[in-house]
C-alpha cells in the first residue's frame, strides 16, 4: 500500500511540474480574454438594454393614448349647462390621473368655455384654429421639459362627423408624461454607468432619464451630454456607435420609439451612453475576481494532476496486468510489424511453442511462420482492410523445424501510423487427432446404426404380422361372443316358458291347498313358487348381460314422478326383504320431483341393490334413502340402499362390481345384480359407489342427474328422447323435507 502511495505521489510532482508553465500562460492570455470580453458585455447589455426601453415606452404612449379617449367619453357624457359641477368634475378626472397636466373645453368657435385649472388661471382670448386640425393627428409633441414630456390631445375628429357639429363643445388634454421613472428606477440595478436620453430633433431638446446609482456622473455631465446629443441626433446612427466629446470617449445605443398612429411631431429616440469608466468597472470586477480565479484553477489544476497521475498509476498497473495475462495465457502471443514481420512483443509460451531463442527474437521474421503463401495473403489482406480474422485454422511452422496445426487470430493495431499485427496461436494438434478418431467413430456408428435399423425393421414386420394375427383372433372372438350371447338368449327365452307355466300351475295349487286348509302342501307349493321366481330372476339377468355383451342396449327416456317409483319398488322388494326377518324404512321426501330418465333401469338397479341387501342380512333393517342434490353441474338425485348386514371384506370392494362374482359365506354381494347395476347406472349417466366394513353393515349409494342427457352411440339405443322438451324444470328443486317410513 506504502509502495503504491509513493508511486502515486511521485506521478503527481511529474505531472504538476509539466502543466505549471502552461498554467502561467493560460492566466495571462485570460487576463487579455477578459478585458475584451468586458467590451462585449458592456456592448452587449447597452443593445439590450436601450431596445428594451424603447419597447417599454412605445406601449405606454398607447396606453396613455386609450386612456385618454376613454375619459374623453365620460367628459362628452357630463352636463356642460352646469359650469361649477363640469369644472369639478375636470378637476377629479386630473387629480385622479396624474398624466393629465390641463383639460381645456372649447366651443364651437374655438373658444374656452371651461378648464380643469380654473377660471381665473385661463386666458379666454386663446381662439383654437378648428381649421388647422382637420388634417393634423390628434396626438402631438407640445414641449419636452429636462424631466417630463408635455403632450397635447385633442379631440377634433368629432367635429367631421354630422354628430358633433351640432354639439356645443369639444377639449383638448394636456399630458405632462413621466411613466418612465417606475421603469428607470429598475435600470440602478446596473453592474456600470450609463445616462439615457429621449431626444426628439423638432423640438430641439431631451429629456434625461438619468438612473445612474447617486454620485456615479455630475448632472453637468449629464446635461452636456444631453445638449450635445440633442443638436447632433440625426447625425448619430441607431445601433451602437462610439462619439468623442471633448476627448472623451464615449459608447453610444440609439433606437427609435414607435410613435402611436394618431400622434404627429418628429420621431422619438432612446439614446443610452456611456463613457470608458464603464468598461473600466466591468473590466475592474472581473479582474478583481482574477486571484479567486487563479486559486480555483490552481485548485482544478491540482485535481486534474491528481487524476492524471491516477490515471497513469493505473494504466501502468493494467499494463502490468496485461503483461502477466499475456504471459500467463496457454496461447502464443505475438506483436510484430506488419511491413518487415519483426517482433515487438511476445510472450514465453510463444517462445516455448514456436521455438524461438530469446537472444534470436529481433531476428525472426514472422511471416516466415505460414506454410502456405495462401494463409499468408489472407491474413495480410485481412489486417491490410482492417478486418479482424479469428479462429482461422493454419498449418504453421516452428523456427527450430517440425510443423503443427494451430487455431490463430490476428487484429490489426495502428501505432505512430504504422500498422502491427497481434497474432494469437493455439496449438490444436490433440484436437486435430481426436476429431480424426471421432470420425471414424462416426463411421463405424452410421454402419451400426444402419444395421440396427434394418433389425428393428424386420421386428417392426414381424410385430405388425403379430398384429394383424391378434386382430383376425378378435374378431373370430367377438363372432363367438354374439354366438354365445345368442345362445343365452335363446336358451334363456326357452327356459322362461316353461318356468312361467311352473309358477302359473303352482299358483293355482296352493290357492286350492289354502282352500282345502292342506298347509303343508302349502307350504311346499310356496317353496317351489320362490324357487321357480327366483331361477327366472337369474334367467332375466342372464338376458339382461347377453343383451349388453351383444353391442346393443336399449334405453327409454320417460317424465316420472319419483315417488310413484319408489313405492313401486317397495311393493316388489317387500317379499324378498321379509324372507329374512328384515324390516324395510323409505326415507325420501314427498316432494321430490320428477325425473327425465330411464325408469325401467332405475327400478331394476334399485332392486337389484335391494335384493343384494337383503339376501346378506337376517333380522336387521334396511334403508331405502332418496336425496336431491344441487352441483355446480347441474341437479342430482341420490338413491342410497343401507343395511345392517355382514358387510363387505376391502379386499373384495373392488371386484364386487364384476360379472359372475360369488361367495359361499355370503360375505359380500355375487352373482350378476352389482354388475348390471353398475352398468345401468354408467347408461344413465350417473355413478355408483360402496362404503362398507367386515360386520358393519353396507352402503350403495347411486347418484344420477334428474335430466339425463346420455346420447345414442355404437351400444346405446336412445327411445323417447324428445320427452326432454316437456321436463318442467320447477318440479326439480323440493320444498319440504318430509320423509315417509
Amino acid at each position: 500500500m506504502l509502495n503504491r502511495v509513493i508511486a502515486t505521489f511521485r506521478s503527481t510532482i511529474i505531472v504538476w511540474i509539466c502543466m505549471l508553465i502552461p498554467l502561467l500562460i493560460g492566466v495571462r492570455l485570460l487576463k487579455v480574454a477578459l478585458e475584451q470580453d468586458a467590451q462585449e458585455c458592456v456592448d452587449a447589455f447597452l443593445s439590450t438594454e436601450g431596445v428594451g426601453i424603447a419597447k417599454y415606452m412605445a406601449i405606454q404612449f398607447e396606453d396613455t393614448l386609450k386612456e385618454l379617449q376613454i375619459i374623453g367619453k365620460e367628459i362628452q357624457a357630463a352636463d356642460l349647462t352646469a359650469k361649477e359641477s363640469f369644472e369639478k368634475k375636470l378637476k377629479s378626472l386630473v387629480k385622479s390621473n396624474k398624466d393629465i397636466a390641463t383639460v381645456n373645453v372649447y366651443d364651437r368657435n374655438g373658444r374656452i368655455i371651461a378648464s380643469s385649472a380654473g377660471e381665473g388661471n385661463v386666458d379666454s382670448t386663446v381662439i383654437l384654429e378648428l381649421d388647422s386640425l382637420k388634417n393634423k393627428a390628434l396626438y402631438a409633441l407640445e414641449q419636452l421639459n429636462d424631466k417630463s414630456i408635455v403632450m397635447k390631445y385633442t379631440m377634433a375628429k368629432n367635429f367631421e362627423t354630422k354628430q358633433m357639429e351640432n354639439s356645443e363643445f369639444f377639449f383638448e388634454f394636456l399630458v405632462k408624461w413621466n411613466r418612465y421613472e417606475k421603469y428607470m428606477l429598475k435600470l440602478r440595478k446596473g453592474s456600470f454607468p450609463r445616462m439615457f436620453y429621449i431626444i426628439s430633433p423638432d423640438c430641439n431638446r431631451y429629456v434625461s432619464l438619468n438612473a445612474l446609482p447617486p454620485g456615479t456622473t455630475s448632472d453637468q455631465t449629464v446635461r452636456a451630454l444631453g445638449m450635445h446629443l440633442t443638436r447632433s441626433i440625426g447625425k448619430i446612427p441607431e445601433g451602437l456607435s462610439e462619439k468623442s466629446i471633448e476627448s472623451i470617449k464615449f459608447r453610444l445605443f440609439k433606437s427609435e420609439i414607435a410613435r402611436p398612429k394618431k400622434m404627429e411631431g418628429s420621431k422619438f429616440y432612446i439614446v443610452e451612453a456611456t463613457d470608458a469608466t464603464a468598461i473600466e468597472t466591468v473590466g475592474n470586477r472581473i479582474l478583481q475576481a482574477i486571484p479567486q480565479i487563479k486559486t480555483l484553477l490552481t485548485i482544478l489544476w491540482l485535481l486534474v494532476c491528481m487524476v492524471i497521475a491516477r490515471f497513469y498509476a493505473k494504466t501502468k498497473e493494467q499494463v502490468k496486468v496485461t503483461n502477466t495475462i499475456t504471459d500467463t495465457t496457454p496461447m502464443a502471443v505475438i506483436v510484430f510489424r506488419a511491413t518487415d514481420g519483426k517482433i515487438i512483443k511476445i510472450n514465453l509460451v510463444a517462445t516455448i511453442l514456436l521455438r524461438i531463442k530469446e537472444e534470436d527474437v529481433a531476428a525472426v521474421n514472422m511471416w516466415d511462420l505460414f506454410i502456405e503463401e495462401d494463409d499468408k495473403d489472407y491474413i495480410a489482406n485481412a489486417i491490410s482492410s482492417s478486418i479482424n480474422v479469428s479462429n482461422y485454422e493454419v498449418l504453421v511452422q516452428t523456427f527450430g523445424g517440425g510443423s503443427f496445426w494451430s487455431l490463430c487470430s490476428a487484429s490489426p493495431i495502428l501505432m505512430d501510423d504504422e500498422k502491427y499485427i497481434a497474432l494469437a496461436i493455439l496449438d490444436i494438434n490433440l484436437r486435430k487427432e481426436i476429431e480424426k478418431k471421432l470420425a471414424d467413430n462416426a463411421v463405424l456408428l452410421e454402419k451400426q446404426i444402419m444395421e440396427r435399423t434394418a433389425d428393428l425393421e424386420s421386428k417392426a414386420k414381424e410385430l405388425e404380422e403379430s398384429n394383424a394375427l391378434l386382430e383376425k383372433s378378435r374378431l373370430v372372438a367377438d363372432e363367438a361372443n354374439k354366438a354365445k350371447s345368442k345362445f343365452l338368449t335363446n336358451i334363456s327365452n326357452e327356459l322362461k316358458t316353461p318356468l312361467c307355466a311352473i309358477i302359473g300351475y303352482s299358483e293355482i295349487l296352493e290357492e286350492e291347498a289354502l282352500d282345502r286348509k292342506d298347509t303343508v302342501s302349502a307350504d311346499d307349493l310356496h317353496k317351489i313358487i320362490s324357487s321357480a321366481k327366483h331361477l327366472l330372476a337369474l334367467i332375466d339377468e342372464i338376458l339382461d348381460l347377453s343383451k349388453i355383451e351383444s353391442g346393443k342396449t336399449q334405453l327409454f327416456f320417460q317424465n316420472f314422478e319419483v315417488v310413484n317409483l319408489i313405492k313401486e319398488v317397495e311393493g316388489v322388494a317387500m317379499p324378498l326383504i321379509a324372507n329374512n326377518d328384515n324390516s324395510l324404512f323409505l326415507e325420501c321426501p314427498k316432494d321430490i320431483g320428477v325425473m327425465y330418465s330411464d325408469a325401467t333401469k332405475i327400478r331394476q338397479c334399485l332392486l337389484n341393490l335391494l335384493s343384494n341387501a337383503a339376501k346378506f342380512t337376517e333380522f336387521g333393517k334396511i334403508t331405502l334413502r332418496v336425496t336431491p342434490l344441487t352441483k355446480s353441474e347441474g341437479d342430482f338425485v341420490e338413491f342410497s340402499v343401507i343395511d345392517t348386514g355382514v358387510g363387505i371384506e376391502e379386499s373384495r370392494i373392488d371386484t364386487i362390481f364384476e360379472s359372475f362374482q360369488e361367495d359361499a359365506s355370503k360375505s359380500s354381494s355375487a352373482g350378476l345384480g352389482l354388475s348390471l347395476t353398475k352398468k345401468y347406472v354408467g347408461y344413465l349417466s350417473g355413478t355408483i359407489s360402496v362404503e362398507s366394513a367386515l360386520g358393519g353393515g353396507s352402503t350403495f349409494s347411486i347418484r344420477l342427474p334428474r335430466i339425463c342427457k346420455t346420447e345414442a352411440s355404437e351400444f346405446i339405443e336412445i327411445k323417447n328422447k324428445k320427452d326432454e322438451e316437456t321436463f318442467d324444470e320447477s318440479e326439480n328443486f323440493p320444498t319440504d323435507t318430509n320423509s315417509y317410513t
